[in-house]
Formats: C-alpha cells, structure tokens, sequence
C-alpha cells in the first residue's frame, strides 16, 4: 500500500512488492494468482480504511453523504487504485463492511430493500469514478487555469447556437471540486430518496413523445 500512495498503481508489480516485502516473486504467486488479483486485494484493505460515520446525532443522511465523502478521499490517497475499483465486483470482506454500513443507514432512513441495493451500486461507482478524476486533474496539475481555459472557451461560443452555455459559463465553471462532490452526494441521497413513483410516469411519457 505504501508503494502504491507513494509511486501509484503503475508503479507495482509482484516482483516491486516482493522486493518490499522481501521475498521471491513465486512466494507471493502462491498467495495471489496475478497482479490483478493483488490489487484487489489492496483495494480492498483501502475500503477497510475508509472511516464510517455512525448515526448518533446525525441524520440518516448526513452519515451516509459523510461516509461517501470518506470513501472517495481515502481512495484518492492511493492513486491509481480507484481505477481498480471500476473494474471489479467486490467481494472481500473491507468492501462488504462499507456496503453493510451503507445498507443499515439507507435502512434507518426507510429505504427500501431494493432501492438501497441498487445505491450501494450506485455509490461504489460514484466514490471510483470521483477519485479517478481527481487523480487525473492532480497529474495533469492544471489548477484554475485549466478552469480559466474552460470558462473562456464557453463564453466565446456562438451564442445563436449556444445561448445558456455563453450566459451560464462562469456558474458552469465556477464551483470547485469539492463544491461539485458535495452537489453531486446530496443528488444522489435525495434520489435514494425519492419514492420509486414520483416522476416515472412523466418521464416515461417525455420519452414515448
């Protein structure tokens, strides 16, 4: 895990670990098949870390928009790994910890069965894809005037054939990271939220016209 905090996910393999662990590469092959295997078992040991905010005095949703919020930073400490998280269907235990405590405060909060599963899911690839963005902005280290760049470029566009993108640039560009994250949490919690019916016959119209 160290490796991985300090160098990235590219930077392992079974022969780096093995150094570091100071052993053969065939001793860890008798423990995990590949290197994929290995990184799953890493991501795992992160989810492990993730620290879950319990309900006290909270709310339903606050404990669970707080260990979301967890989850995505302790992923960004380990660049790379995220990534990982989007390629598996996890099963280890770490992974089912976090999934458990999500599912009992969706429960507090009387979500139903199937509607805090299909979260969970949902959650799990939003924390991943979250992280991975992050890690890519980090790398590319383009800061405010990648954001600069952006806000430019909407307020130059045709404003016959753009007119809300030229008028909203700055609130479209404007909210940091941290600031979206927390929009994109509270969505998601509302959406959880929100009784199956509300809508979909609306929106099942919208489409069929």
């Amino acid at each position: 895990m160290t490796l991985i905090r300090e160098h990235g996910v590219e930077a392992v393999s079974m022969r780096h670990v093995a150094e570091q662990v100071e052993t053969g590469p065939a001793s860890l092959y008798a423990y995990f098949e590949s290197r994929d295997v290995l990184l799953e078992h890493v991501l795992d040991a992160v989810y492990g870390r993730v620290e879950l905010v319990e309900l006290g005095a909270l709310d339903w949703r606050e404990a669970l928009g707080g260990t979301i919020t967890n989850t995505i930073e302790t992923l960004e400490f380990y660049p790379g790994l995220s990534a990982v998280a989007l390629g598996t269907i996890p099963t280890l235990p770490g992974a089912l910890r976090l999934a458990e405590h999500e599912l009992a405060l969706m429960e507090a909060g009387g979500i139903a069965e199937d509607r805090a599963a299909l979260a969970v899911d949902l959650i799990a690839q939003f924390a991943a894809v979250t992280a991975v963005e992050r890690t890519v902005r980090h790398d590319r280290a383009r800061g405010d005037g990648e954001r600069e760049h952006v806000r430019t470029a909407y307020q130059n566009a045709d404003p016959q054939l753009f007119p809300r993108v030229t008028r909203s640039a700055a609130l479209l560009t404007g909210p940091d990271e941290r600031a979206r994250r927390d929009f994109t949490i509270r969505v998601i919690i509302a959406g959880i939220e929100q009784d199956p019916g509300d809508g979909s016959d609306r929106m099942r119209v919208r489409h069929a016209g």
